[in-house]
């Protein structure tokens, strides 16, 4: 439903997964997670998110706002998704199929950072587009989960994000990673108004991450992949857009 719009993550995994010869080692479907999940594709009212504060700083609320899903149909999920490991000393979670649930966000971050933490993994970096559009298009956002990461984004060229909340699992993820497991959390976010399939913001989100987490990436990988997703985009009569969000930037 949302994967051109929202493909940024998709189209990073898939470049550094092939540039670091990364492979699948383990999968977790949705059912495995909560059978009776309910699965809405649009927004509600009240769902799991994070709190980012006067510097930046990103953390889990006190309480919970959650639906009754008791007053919510139920049905069962087709959604898994991946940890690739490759010769290097990082792993890349990845959703190959399916929807994520879009409740119980802290018990669905919970479930991966669990198997994350065993692993030995104290970092968690989350990307993608920022849904609050503020600040002009062409430079990177983000948050983090305490005040030295923030200084890390800062020397790396993000613009900090500043008394925002930060919903769904991308950014809920970092709040669990930090209070329920003692990881620090990054998050990088570029701006919509780029057509897909966003290479240039792509392409940053990219070079900052390797600044920052020593994850580098290939150029012929990362041109292969961009020609692929343009070629697939042209096929399903999806090409660039004529409106730019922005408008033109000096």
């Amino acid at each position: 439903m949302f994967d051109e719009f929202y493909s940024h993550g998709k189209v990073m995994a898939e470049i550094i997964a092939s540039s670091h010869n990364m492979r699948p080692f383990v999968r977790v479907w949705g059912s495995d997670i909560c059978p009776d999940i309910p699965l809405q594709y649009s927004a509600p009212d009240q769902i799991d998110y994070i709190e980012v504060d006067q510097h930046g700083v990103a953390s889990l609320p006190e309480f919970e706002l959650r639906l009754d899903v008791k007053q919510l149909p139920h049905h069962t999920q087709n959604c898994c998704a991946e940890f690739l490991l490759g010769d290097d000393n990082f792993i890349l979670l990845t959703k190959p199929e399916g929807c994520a649930p879009c409740f119980f966000m802290r018990d669905y971050s919970e479930l991966y950072l669990k198997i994350a933490k065993d692993i030995g993994v104290s970092e968690v970096y989350t990307v993608g587009t920022r849904l609050a559009e503020i600040s002009p298009r062409g430079r990177a956002t983000g948050f983090a989960t305490n005040a030295e990461a923030i200084q890390v984004l800062e020397k790396n060229g993000v613009a900090i994000m500043k008394n925002e909340v930060a919903p769904y699992f991308t950014n809920v993820i970092l709040g669990v990673a930090a209070d329920y497991f003692g990881m620090t959390g990054y998050r990088i976010n570029s701006n919509h108004g780029e057509e897909p399939p966003y290479e240039d913001s792509i392409k940053q989100i990219l070079e900052i991450l390797s600044k920052i987490s020593g994850i580098d990436y290939d150029n012929t990988v990362f041109d292969e992949v961009v020609n692929d997703w343009v070629s697939s985009l042209k096929l399903a009569g999806s090409g660039p857009q004529s409106n730019d969000l922005f408008g033109s930037q000096n």
